[in-house]
């Protein structure tokens, strides 16, 4: 009778073991995505300001070109 307890340490173990492992292998693979959609997300950061400074650009050559009382002005 007193290997009982004894069983249920050692199923305990296992068992804590076992979780432990598949919460180490959940938290490797969800750094591992995390990291590369972090990656996508600066890479469009970066295509986003390039498209926002064309636009500013563009804007400016418009205002300069554009007289000062035609209808699409503000």
């Amino acid at each position: 009778m007193h290997w009982i307890p004894l069983y249920a340490w050692i199923a305990a173990v296992v068992v804590a073991i076992v979780v432990l492992g598949f919460c180490a292998y959940e938290l490797m693979w969800k750094t591992k995505r995390l990291r590369g959609d972090l990656e996508r997300l600066q890479t469009l950061t970066a295509e986003l300001d390039t498209v926002q400074h064309t636009l500013a650009a563009a804007q400016q050559r418009m205002a300069a070109v554009r007289p000062p009382g035609s209808a699409l002005t503000r």
